[in-house]
């Protein structure tokens, strides 16, 4: 768990960089205590205007070093999303920031077993997959099956005969915003 200074840092920090690397500025430097930016965590940041996504990538699972992952996932999601055009120096000013980092996933038997607005889901059959944050029930209003359903159909292009096979992995996540 992070506290509330640690936070304000870290989301300082990715408004400094996004700022830096629209002026060809000199990137920031993330100072935060050895331990903690040396955890390998999933982490997603996701970036909103006026309250409509502008863009998010991260990882489930933590590969490097979240001082990294929190400088690479903040530079994708502003530059690097293909559902979005690379971010603009005047988008900066009505810019929303959100950094979720994210508990190793466990597997859960049913979806029954997805506790809605606390879990974040991982459906996985075959080599297709899908990802969901667990603001995505809250903000939608769906409860664990259609959660489930979605991510599966929509997100990992399971088909409807799929769903019975289908892998479910649940995790937390630590989210936060400015």
């Amino acid at each position: 768990m992070l506290n509330a200074e640690e936070k304000k840092r870290i989301l300082a920090y990715v408004r400094e960089l996004l700022k830096a690397r629209l002026t060809s500025g000199s990137e920031p430097k993330l100072e935060l205590g050895r331990e903690l930016m040396e955890q390998k965590r999933g982490i997603f940041v996701t970036l909103k205007i006026r309250g409509r996504l502008r863009g998010c990538i991260g990882h489930i699972l933590g590969y490097e070093p979240l001082k990294k992952s929190i400088h690479d996932m903040t530079l994708a999601a502003a530059f690097k999303d293909p559902r979005f055009p690379p971010l603009g120096l005047d988008e900066l000013k009505d810019l929303e920031v959100h950094v979720s980092l994210l508990t190793e996933p466990l597997p859960v038997k049913s979806y029954k077993e997805i506790r809605t607005g606390t879990d974040g889901i991982i459906v996985t059959h075959g080599w297709k997959k899908g990802v969901y944050l667990p603001e995505v029930a809250t903000e939608t209003g769906w409860d664990a099956k259609t959660f489930f359903e979605s991510c599966a159909l929509e997100k990992a292009g399971l088909v409807e005969q799929e769903l019975p096979e289908a892998v479910i992995e649940v995790f937390q996540t630590e989210g936060f915003e400015d």
